[in-house]
Protein backbone atom coordinates (compact mmCIF):
# COMPACT_ATOMS: atom_id res chain seq x y z
CA UNK A 1 0.00 0.00 0.00
CA UNK A 2 1.28 3.63 -0.94
CA UNK A 3 1.71 5.40 2.62
CA UNK A 4 3.14 8.56 0.54
CA UNK A 5 1.54 11.89 0.55
CA UNK A 6 -0.23 13.49 -2.77
CA UNK A 7 2.54 15.77 -4.21
CA UNK A 8 -0.84 18.73 -3.88
CA UNK A 9 -0.03 18.23 -0.11
CA UNK A 10 3.64 18.76 0.09
CA UNK A 11 2.96 21.59 -1.97
CA UNK A 12 0.76 23.12 -0.12
CA UNK A 13 2.86 22.89 3.21
CA UNK A 14 6.06 24.30 1.98
CA UNK A 15 5.41 27.73 1.20
CA UNK A 16 3.75 28.22 4.59
CA UNK A 17 6.90 26.24 6.70
CA UNK A 18 9.23 28.92 4.27
CA UNK A 19 7.20 31.78 5.43
CA UNK A 20 6.59 31.12 9.01
CA UNK A 21 10.33 30.35 9.47
CA UNK A 22 11.53 33.22 7.87
CA UNK A 23 8.97 35.11 9.82
CA UNK A 24 9.87 34.06 13.24
CA UNK A 25 14.00 35.01 11.83
CA UNK A 26 12.68 38.16 11.59
CA UNK A 27 10.89 38.52 15.14
CA UNK A 28 7.85 39.37 13.54
CA UNK A 29 4.06 38.46 14.53
CA UNK A 30 1.82 37.66 11.97
CA UNK A 31 0.10 40.83 12.68
CA UNK A 32 3.11 43.00 11.82
CA UNK A 33 3.41 40.63 8.77
CA UNK A 34 0.02 41.25 7.73
CA UNK A 35 -0.13 44.98 8.36
CA UNK A 36 3.61 45.51 6.00
CA UNK A 37 1.59 43.11 3.25
CA UNK A 38 -1.62 44.12 3.49
CA UNK A 39 -2.56 39.97 3.52
CA UNK A 40 -5.01 39.31 6.36
CA UNK A 41 -3.51 37.60 9.81
CA UNK A 42 -5.96 34.73 9.61
CA UNK A 43 -4.74 33.88 5.64
CA UNK A 44 -0.59 34.20 6.86
CA UNK A 45 -2.09 31.90 9.73
CA UNK A 46 -3.79 29.39 7.60
CA UNK A 47 -0.95 29.38 4.72
CA UNK A 48 1.81 28.86 7.45
CA UNK A 49 -0.20 26.20 8.49
CA UNK A 50 -0.59 24.52 4.76
CA UNK A 51 -4.52 24.61 4.84
CA UNK A 52 -4.77 27.72 2.35
CA UNK A 53 -2.79 28.04 -0.97
CA UNK A 54 -1.60 31.47 -1.59
CA UNK A 55 -1.78 32.91 -5.11
CA UNK A 56 1.63 34.09 -7.00
CA UNK A 57 0.59 37.71 -6.16
CA UNK A 58 0.15 37.19 -2.04
CA UNK A 59 3.63 35.27 -2.59
CA UNK A 60 5.09 38.73 -3.73
CA UNK A 61 3.44 40.19 -1.38
CA UNK A 62 4.60 38.23 1.58
CA UNK A 63 8.39 38.15 0.25
CA UNK A 64 8.30 41.64 -0.17
CA UNK A 65 7.27 41.85 3.99
CA UNK A 66 9.48 39.30 4.52
CA UNK A 67 12.44 41.47 2.68
CA UNK A 68 13.81 38.88 0.55
CA UNK A 69 13.01 37.77 -3.55
CA UNK A 70 10.37 36.42 -4.49
CA UNK A 71 12.30 33.91 -6.30
CA UNK A 72 14.68 32.79 -3.20
CA UNK A 73 11.36 32.12 -1.07
CA UNK A 74 9.72 29.57 -3.98
CA UNK A 75 13.27 28.78 -4.33
CA UNK A 76 13.31 27.59 -0.92
CA UNK A 77 9.59 26.35 -1.41
CA UNK A 78 11.18 24.49 -3.91
CA UNK A 79 14.26 22.64 -2.01
CA UNK A 80 11.85 21.61 0.66
CA UNK A 81 9.29 19.86 -1.92
CA UNK A 82 12.09 17.93 -2.88
CA UNK A 83 13.10 17.09 0.24
CA UNK A 84 9.58 16.23 1.47
CA UNK A 85 8.90 13.92 -1.76
CA UNK A 86 12.03 11.90 -1.06
CA UNK A 87 10.96 11.16 2.97
CA UNK A 88 7.96 10.16 4.76
CA UNK A 89 8.27 13.09 7.68
CA UNK A 90 5.26 14.76 8.43
CA UNK A 91 6.24 18.38 8.58
CA UNK A 92 8.13 20.48 6.22
CA UNK A 93 11.44 21.30 7.44
CA UNK A 94 12.91 24.03 5.26
CA UNK A 95 15.64 26.41 5.47
CA UNK A 96 15.07 29.93 6.34
CA UNK A 97 17.28 32.48 4.68
CA UNK A 98 19.35 34.03 7.54
CA UNK A 99 18.22 37.64 8.61
CA UNK A 100 20.61 40.21 6.58
CA UNK A 101 21.19 37.28 3.53
CA UNK A 102 18.36 39.30 1.18
CA UNK A 103 17.17 42.68 1.62
CA UNK A 104 16.56 42.72 -2.49
CA UNK A 105 20.43 41.91 -2.35
CA UNK A 106 20.99 38.65 -2.66
CA UNK A 107 24.01 36.63 -1.78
Amino acid sequence: MNTRRPFYEILFQCPGGVIAKRRKELRMSQEELAAKTGVDRAFISNVERGKRNPSFGVVASIARGLKIRMSRLTGQCEQCVTRLESSDAAQPHCKVIPVGKDEHGDR
